[in-house]
């Protein structure tokens, strides 16, 4: 998928990339989400790529399986995994 991305995305496009599964009440570390990161950064050049969150959190609201707090865990760690990756490009 990514190299799809790789092949038709215009230079100036900023590339955004799902690393946070709502849906699984599994939580992200801030190393999974890194290691996602800069496995899309072999694609996609460092500079133009973003983080975000698969399909938004919308499921929390109507679904009780999965807690509020789950979901800022997740985010959090989005935040945190993302800055690492940055660090580790030189961004």
């Amino acid at each position: 998928m990514l190299g799809i991305i790789k092949e038709r995305s215009k230079p100036e496009q900023r590339i955004f990339i799902g690393v946070i599964d709502p849906i699984n009440p599994h939580i992200e570390t801030p190393e999974e989400v890194k290691q996602q990161v800069l496995e899309a950064a072999e694609f996609i050049s460092a500079e133009r790529l973003g983080t975000t969150d698969d399909c938004g959190f919308s499921p929390f609201g109507d679904d009780t399986s999965r807690s509020r707090q789950i979901a800022l865990e997740k985010i959090t760690n989005r935040v945190r995994g993302t800055a690492l990756a940055a660090k580790e490009l030189g961004l």
